[in-house]
């Protein structure tokens, strides 16, 4: 290997690793939060944490390396242009395939690992991620459900412990309210009966064989044991009571007493573990796998034959995307002299961009049969290599004699030029000067912010800021993109409900993108300043480092306060039509507003209710259960079910329904409420009045509501209570991102805006880990709520300020 070679191979290993680093940390970000809940609340050993994020890295490494190739080659064959470097090689007599053959070489080294990575890594990793994650979910079931709690993970089906025996840790007192069956589309009892007359179907329920019905089991005791060969979670319970009821005629009814009972806890992941075996997707399969099941679906399934061949081409075509990228960007860099790194960051996010888009918008159409799989999936490598191969050719024939300026740099002047205006001048030809008024104005309020300088550190900021923040917004969209592809395919998704999600999306996206893109932002603008000698020049006329960085601050906190209007005022809004869409997209129901307020409710007596919604103008409770207990045995006394129950000032009448009382001896007496019946629970209506939302859709006001009914209600509440602090720290991060990073950005020195990228990454993902751990354990209790949301921020400010006091300025 040549030292020419060599030289150019060091420059783009560096911006390769960096890009790499850089793009798989930006996905892997929210990931952080679920790898520390496993940790801290779920007690797993960090090894087996650890093995699980590796399992997940290889659908995204294969991914990130074209991108990270792109990137490197744009940044280190422009900085070889910018220099004139490139110029300087050709002036010594090396040829253009000697300067080109580095860069092709590279390229094809990473199309080998790209290819190995998809063929061989990523089918075994997905296989086993499946395998493990599934297993470390229904393993931790135990661990998940309290005593008091009312735990409804699973889906229609809801457990709630009345206690815990501290000896052998077994439950004591059971109530298992289980609506699962074939056809149903309940979740809770309430809603059984609110589609009693809808739902169709026969479901095998004790003797109301025939019939769709729902069963609560109440149980003396009860323990979960995990069947290792095939990882099944099985319920075991003692002195177990099952009450089985047909909603369409409450006279039908049965009570069931067993010594002993069993029920199979559904899977996690929704998967048929039955078998011992885990059900194998396409992206699960190696090639020669993945040729076999063309093969056999050839006649019996068109569209899962297309599915496959999509999956082969796959396999070559996004490692083929090495090549041509190195293809694409070598001209891109040489003819991009004066744009600079930030130009070359930009244009790798627009061409990936691109990419992705087209080899997805393939796959669809491919799948769907309406183009050949191979047109499908090569066709965005065939239309950038062939920008590639004419772009090569072009800067071939202009090298040597370059105009002024790159390529985005002419682009961009002539799409200024008609809308330049000509400042005023003055009879000598030089800018007029400011009028008379305006200067005393200005002299008399004594205004020296933004001075100039301010002026000029804010264009070079914001300019990186915005660049940063939509290149990690498109980066978030491409990948979420790739995720919900095949749901868009197979729903037949139509572009406008497309174009709503993400057109709701990007407010979560941003967001999440704000606080990293300050962080990167700070870091590269003053990285760039101390490359230059600016920061030398700026202290050279008397400016301190701590007025330099003022500007900057002043925009972190104005950030900081747009990201707490977004995040409580229009994140709640839109974060339920992202969900709507979502369960569309995903070929699911959507759920109307008024099925989000379900809840279990643990009486402030012996009693449980369960009500569909709450009606807060009529004060009125919907499809409504009341559950009766024993003063002292955990069984069912009594059993109220009506169609409405109204608050009538001092007890709720229950209107259409029917109650039954439970004997010791087994026996029951049935009462159908025809006429108002007033019942006097403790309840009122301001206990009903909160609806049942993910604290991301709520604001902070009806989030703070709702966590007072929920701990009214018997669940545990830390959670979301640090979840409400979060929202209030949350928005600062962008603040405190800026303050840590200006101690390391007035330390990067010549190493440049590189450097100052890698900083950022490193510091991202420390916070990130900081953050995710705290609240973590705020959530399980071990941390008050307002200190696990703000610990995280209170630490990086105060080594941010200690680290700037050190700072010679």
């Amino acid at each position: 290997m040549t030292t020419l070679t060599r030289y150019i191979f060091k420059e783009m290993l560096g911006p390769t690793a960096l890009g790499f680093g850089f793009y798989t940390s930006i996905l892997l970000m929210k990931q952080f939060f679920d790898l520390a809940e496993m940790i801290i609340k779920q007690s797993l050993a960090a090894t087996t944490v650890l093995q699980l994020l590796m399992l997940s890295l290889p659908h995204l490494v294969v991914l990130t390396v074209p991108m990270s190739l792109l990137f490197g080659i744009l940044i280190a064959v422009g900085r070889l242009s910018s220099d004139s470097e490139i110029i300087a090689m050709r002036a010594l007599g090396i040829s253009t395939r000697t300067i080109y053959r580095p860069v092709f070489l590279f390229s094809f080294l990473m199309f080998l690992l790209n290819l190995y990575l998809i063929n061989v890594v990523m089918p075994q990793g997905n296989r086993r991620f499946t395998a493990l994650a599934n297993e470390i979910l229904t393993s931790q079931v135990e661990k998940e459900i309290r005593p008091r709690i009312f735990y409804d993970e699973f889906e229609n089906l809801m457990i709630y412990v009345n206690d815990l025996d501290p000896r052998t840790g077994q439950w004591r007192g059971v109530f298992v309210a289980d609506s699962r069956s074939d056809d149903a589309g309940a979740v809770t009892p309430a809603e059984i009966n609110a589609e009693a007359e809808t739902r169709r179907g026969a479901a095998q329920v004790g003797s109301l064989g025939g019939t769709s019905g729902q069963r609560v089991i109440v149980a003396g005791t009860g323990s979960l044991a995990l069947t290792k060969a095939t990882k099944q979670v099985w319920m075991n319970l003692g002195s177990a009571e099952t009450h089985l009821f047909d909603p369409r005629d409450p006279e039908r009814y049965d009570r069931v007493r067993n010594a002993s009972q069993r029920i199979l806890l559904p899977s996690r992941f929704g998967a048929d573990m039955s078998a011992g075996s885990y059900a194998r997707s396409l992206r699960e399969m190696n090639l020669r796998e993945l040729i076999g099941q063309a093969r056999t679906q050839r006649q019996r399934d068109r569209q899962t034959y297309n599915l496959a061949r999509v999956e082969i081409h796959k396999k070559f075509a996004i490692p083929f995307a090495c090549l041509v990228f190195g293809v694409l960007g070598l001209p891109l860099g040489i003819t991009n002299r004066r744009g600079g790194k930030s130009s070359g960051f930009s244009l790798s996010i627009g061409i990936i961009l691109f990419y992705y888009v087209m080899i997805n918008n393939g796959e669809h159409l491919a799948a769907t049969g309406k183009v050949p799989p191979a047109l499908g999936m090569w066709g965005a490598n065939l239309i950038l290599l062939a920008v590639g191969i004419y772009l090569l050719i072009r800067a071939n024939r202009d090298a040597g004699a370059q105009r002024e300026g790159g390529l985005l740099s002419r682009i961009w002047a002539a799409a200024r030029r008609p809308f330049r205006r000509r400042k005023p001048q003055a009879a000598d030809g030089a800018p007029a000067a400011a009028p008379a008024a305006e200067r005393s104005i200005l002299n008399r309020l004594d205004i020296d912010f933004p001075n100039l300088l301010d002026r000029y550190v804010l264009r070079e900021f914001l300019k990186i800021l915005g660049l940063v923040l939509v290149s990690v917004m498109a980066l978030f969209i491409i990948v979420d993109y790739t995720e919900i592809a095949r749901d868009v395919r197979e729903n037949s998704v139509p572009f406008h409900t497309l174009a709503a999600y993400y057109r709701f999306l990007v407010f979560q996206v941003l967001n999440w993108t704000l606080p990293i893109s300050v962080l990167v932002a700070t870091l590269v603008t003053f990285g760039m300043f101390s490359k230059n000698n600016e920061v030398t020049a700026f202290k050279s006329g008397g400016v301190s480092l701590y007025r330099i960085a003022l500007p900057i601050v002043a925009v972190a906190a104005v950030i900081s306060v747009f990201a707490y209007f977004i995040l409580d005022f229009v994140l709640p809004y839109s974060n339920q039509r992202v969900a709507a869409l979502k369960r569309r997209i995903e070929g699911k129901t959507p759920i109307a507003s008024g099925n989000q307020q379900k809840l279990w409710l643990f009486g402030k007596g012996r009693y449980m209710m369960n009500f569909l919604s709450y009606d807060p103008a009529a004060k009125r409770l919907n499809q409504v259960q009341v559950f009766e207990f024993h003063p002292t045995d955990f069984r069912l006394t009594r059993r109220v079910s009506a169609q409405y129950a109204r608050w009538n000032g001092s007890a709720w009448e229950f209107n259409n329904g029917w109650m039954r009382s439970f004997t010791e001896d087994g026996g029951w007496t049935f009462s159908p409420v025809t006429q108002p019946l007033a019942l006097y629970y403790s309840e009122r209506p301001e206990d009903f009045a909160t609806e049942s939302r993910d604290p991301e859709q709520m604001t902070f006001r009806q989030l703070r509501r709702y966590i007072e009914t929920v701990r009214r209600s018997g669940y545990a509440a830390e959670e979301q209570a640090v979840k409400l602090y979060t929202k209030t720290s949350w928005p600062v991060i962008s603040l405190v991102m800026a303050l840590i990073a200006l101690p390391f950005a007035f330390r990067i020195g010549k190493r440049g805006a590189l450097y100052g990228v890698g900083i950022a990454l490193v510091l991202g993902i420390l916070y990130w880990m900081v953050f995710a751990i705290f609240t973590k354990f705020g959530e399980v209790g071990n941390l008050p709520p307002l200190l696990a949301a703000w610990s995280a921020n209170i630490l990086f400010a105060i080594a941010a300020v200690y680290l700037f006091l050190n700072v010679e300025t």
